[in-house]
């Protein structure tokens, strides 16, 4: 199972990372792949969804988060088959330990807390497309 897990990571984060386009991921850069699984509102399509994330909600989503790059992603196939995925590709280590400075722990940083207030009114907007989320997996990858 672990083995079809880490082949399924493997597998969404070549898709995502050749979908940069012209982007290159840098030696030393940190690529986070989360899953989660989401309830979108009844009266929200997926693609009503999909237009308010990648057109409103990430461009902020990048101000607020600098050094740091977000893509959605959605599960075709396998273990998270219509499961909603997210990479974030942090500049280095230090960008993400900036942000996340203990694994697996609910300590914030600073940045984070100051990242999270930026967000506030672009959160209050996801909630409208978004009735629950949680997130099931996460795994740091570092880029050597």
């Amino acid at each position: 199972m672990k083995t079809k897990t880490f082949m399924l990571l493997c597998l969404f984060l070549g898709m995502g990372l050749t979908q940069l386009s012209a982007q290159t991921v840098a030696k030393g850069a940190v690529v986070a792949v989360g899953v989660y699984e989401m309830t979108l509102n009844p009266d929200v399509s997926l693609n009503q969804f999909l237009d308010f994330y990648n057109d409103k909600y990430l461009p902020e989503w990048e101000k607020s988060w600098p050094g740091v790059k977000q893509y959605l992603m959605i599960g075709d196939r396998g273990d998270n088959k219509n499961k909603f995925g997210v990479i974030l590709i942090f500049e280095s280590v230090a960008v993400r330990d900036k942000y996340y400075p203990v694994a697996d722990a609910n300590t914030t940083s600073d940045a984070y807390n100051t990242a999270v207030e930026k967000m506030k009114v672009m959160n209050a907007e996801r909630a409208k497309y978004v009735v629950s989320g949680t997130r099931t997996t996460y795994t740091d990858w570092i880029i050597k």
